[in-house]
């Protein structure tokens, strides 16, 4: 049967891929190893689609190259050597690698349990890769191809979203979603999309008559828009991402979680076909059980754990964020699909939005552009040129009010569906991987899935895995002296006068919110660790005045010198050497 299959595959991609030379091999797991060469990347990410896709195939990986491009690939033979030679630094019941959305919410999960957790982080802190660089939608379910594993989870995790702001104060606002045609020929149109959703069990979807979409969202009346029909998905809500990973990250640590960063996860040791430790460029942690949610970088940990059933293509994507000096026009999402023309959008990507951000700046995007590096966060024209022609539907804004704009690296795979699952061949080895959009709404779930796996395993091995009676599942609501009315302030400021010290002016953040934020349970060691927890810094200067304030802080706080404090981790010293040493205090 796998023979006819691996034949049936290559007739495939004969066929499909005329001039391309390459060709496949399928294993006794139906997953296709892809060999050969291609003429371009976006033909290597064609071929690796049609291969996933293929009817018996479980998923593809690729062994393919490019004629002319050198595919970056990371050398991890220092680290090991380095982390070997420090040798054994510690030992866990369970090591998590990454410090995304998706690692935090299961080391949040798994620290209800009698069981001690270390998370493996390679950047300077919590959300340093894809999670910091998307949009913070907690998407309604819609989008997803019915049947999946990630119309599953979105829908699971959305609904969790809700118990996560009642335990973590997250700061989660459900706005709501509204697909708005403004031409009744595009009534077809969203039929479909009505009924994807209910296929998939999206929660509230409903289709809406022109004066119930303006009662809903009162920014289309006030701009003149002139709705036919709507579909409305009050389900959808919207998060700084980075805040959610911070407030998980800080309820795991009171809880006992271990996180070490700027620790490169970098080899797997196995004891026949079992993990039995993680290799970092620190040193070694013996564990049985072992998490890959590294993100872009999951397919490797998997090559190391002796299980690459998928390989990760970097899809890139651009987003804008806009002054709040211009209010987004509407309230919550809005999509006029009437007119609406992607150009570029990928088949395999939901081709970015436009909706206001929880601080109601307007945020555009993302692009999907596929790249063969994952380091690649460049910004670039197409990018933006695609954002404002593609997403962006604002009549309030033009491109004069963008503040900020950055890349993100979707951690895509070729089968385009989550990888959530214990490996087949290396025991206590789990998968939490190509958690791409919509992952940000389905971390919940996952946790909850990978948990499962986990707790089910060591159960079987006999160990008592039971929930610890001093579990915490409660995160103090942090100071937000921006959203406090005036009394509430001058109250604050009365016990403690820092918080009436404003450090960064553009997001009325003060030196109060930033001392709890480089002693809260989670160390933040940069000065974009301190941004991504107080905002000081993400207004419209961008921390032209308030950086050198904010290093000042952390470095009197922490009790180092000016030029030990970095903007984002080892190698990023933003002061080299003292100019003046007389001139100091």
């Amino acid at each position: 049967m796998l023979e006819q299959l691996e034949q049936s595959v290559n007739e495939m991609l004969a066929q499909q891929f005329p001039n391309e030379k390459v060709h496949a091999k399928v294993d006794d797991r139906a997953i296709a190893t892809l060999y050969g060469e291609c003429s371009s990347w976006n033909t290597l990410v064609e071929v690796g689609h049609a291969a996933a896709h293929y009817p018996g195939i479980r998923n593809a990986v690729s062994e393919m190259t490019v004629k002319g491009l050198v595919i970056p690939k990371k050398d991890y033979a220092p680290f090991v050597k380095k982390g070997r030679e420090t040798g054994v630094i510690d030992t866990a019941d369970v090591v998590v690698v990454g410090a995304g959305i998706i690692g935090c919410a299961i080391a949040r999960e798994l620290c209800k349990y009698n069981l001690k957790i270390v998370v493996v982080e390679k950047e300077d802190d919590v959300s340093a890769g894809a999670s910091k660089a998307n949009n913070g939608c907690i998407h309604h379910g819609m989008a997803c191809k019915p049947g999946t594993l990630k119309s599953e989870l979105n829908i699971k995790g959305n609904r969790r979203y809700s118990d996560w702001e009642r335990e973590l104060n997250i700061g989660l606002k459900r706005l709501g979603y509204l697909d708005v045609i403004t031409d009744l020929n595009d009534i077809p149109k969203l039929a479909e999309r009505f009924y994807v959703g209910l296929l998939n069990g999206v929660d509230g979807i409903t289709m809406v008559d022109p004066v119930r979409a303006r009662e809903i969202e009162p920014g289309l009346a006030e701009q003149n828009i002139d709705v036919k029909a709507a579909l409305h998905l009050p389900s959808h809500g919207f998060v700084e991402t980075q805040y959610v990973c911070v407030a998980l990250g800080e309820n795991a640590v009171e809880n006992g979680v271990k996180f070490m960063f700027n620790t490169t996860a970098c080899g797997v040791d196995l004891k026949e076909d079992r993990i039995s430790a993680l290799v970092t460029d620190k040193g070694i942690i013996k564990t049985k059980f072992l998490i890959n949610a590294a993100g872009v970088y999951a397919d490797d940990i998997a090559k190391m754990a002796k299980d690459w059933i998928y390989t990760i293509h970097n899809r890139k994507g651009t987003i804008a964020i806009f002054d709040k000096s211009t209010p987004p026009a509407f309230r919550g999402g809005v999509a006029i699909l009437t007119g609406l023309v992607k150009a570029g959008k990928l088949a395999e990507s939901k081709g970015g939005g436009m909706h206001p951000t929880p601080e109601n700046n307007l945020l555009c995007g993302p692009s999907a552009v596929e790249v063969p590096d994952k380091e690649d966060t460049e910004t670039t024209q197409e990018g933006l040129d695609y954002i404002m022609s593609g997403c962006h539907q604002d009549p309030n804004s033009t491109k004069a009010d963008i503040i900020k704009i950055f890349c993100g690296a979707r951690p895509a795979d070729f089968k385009e569906d989550f990888v959530i699952e214990p490996s087949e061949v290396t025991k206590g080895f789990i998968h939490a991987a190509c958690t791409q959009s919509p992952a940000v709404a389905s971390a919940p779930a996952i946790a909850d899935r990978v948990v499962g796996f986990v707790v089910d395993a060591i159960k079987e091995e006999g160990k008592e895995v039971r929930i610890r009676e001093d579990y915490n599942p409660y995160r103090a609501k942090p100071v937000e002296f921006r959203h406090m009315t005036r009394e509430e302030q001058a109250e604050l400021i009365e016990k403690d006068p820092r918080y009436g010290r404003i450090i960064c002016r553009c997001e009325q953040v003060s030196e109060g919110e930033i001392i709890d934020a480089i002693h809260s349970p989670l160390l933040p060691g940069s000065v974009t660790a301190i941004k991504n927890r107080t905002r000081a810094g993400m207004g419209r200067c961008q921390g032209g005045f308030c950086q050198p304030r904010v290093l000042e802080i952390i470095a009197r706080e922490l009790g180092k010198d000016l030029t030990e404090i970095t903007l984002t981790g080892e190698g990023s010293n933003i002061l080299l050497q003292d100019d003046r040493p007389e001139a100091r205090d």
